[in-house]
This record gives structure tokens, C-alpha cells and sequence, in this order.
């Protein structure tokens, strides 16, 4: 898990642009919204640490906890989207 809150910022964008990329390349409607919903996670996810970076220390709010249930998500789609390449 990455520490510093402004690299979990980058990361949440980094991810962001490639469900963004992932999803104009997809064929499939269903991968395809797959892709823009979890690329508006990672950005909603984005804006949260930057809220909470804000805020210091005296917010009870973690993003971290969304980070990484935004991470299963991605990983869940991710799947789906190699068995499809595989052909399964």
C-alpha cells in the first residue's frame, strides 16, 4: 500500500487514464461501461484523498479502505476482460 498521500493521488489517476484507455478500446458494451465506471472510481477515489489531504490529520475519513475495495473491483473487471482476450 502506498503511503504518502499524494502518490495514492497519482496512482488513482494513473488507473483512472488506464480504464479510460481500456474502455475506448473495448468492443464489448458491457467491459466498455466496466471500464468508464471504475475509471470515475479511481477519479472520485482521487478527489477523496485530495479532500483528505486538506483536512491533515484530524479527519476520521480513510480512503485508503476505498482504495483498496476500488483495486478488487478493477482486479474483478480486469479478469473478465482476460478471459475475453483468452477467448473462455
Amino acid at each position: 500500500m502506498l503511503n504518502n498521500l499524494s502518490e495514492q493521488i497519482r496512482d488513482c489517476y494513473r488507473h483512472a487514464q488506464d480504464c479510460a484507455r481500456k474502455a475506448a478500446e473495448e468492443t464489448d458494451s458491457n467491459l466498455k461501461q466496466d471500464f468508464l465506471e471504475l475509471e470515475e472510481s479511481w477519479l472520485c477515489l482521487a478527489r477523496s484523498f485530495k479532500f483528505n489531504e486538506r483536512l491533515g490529520d484530524s479527519s476520521d475519513l480513510d480512503p485508503r479502505k476505498s482504495y483498496e475495495f476500488v483495486q478488487s473491483l478493477e482486479s474483478f473487471v480486469l479478469d473478465a476482460y482476460r478471459r475475453k482476450i483468452e477467448g473462455e
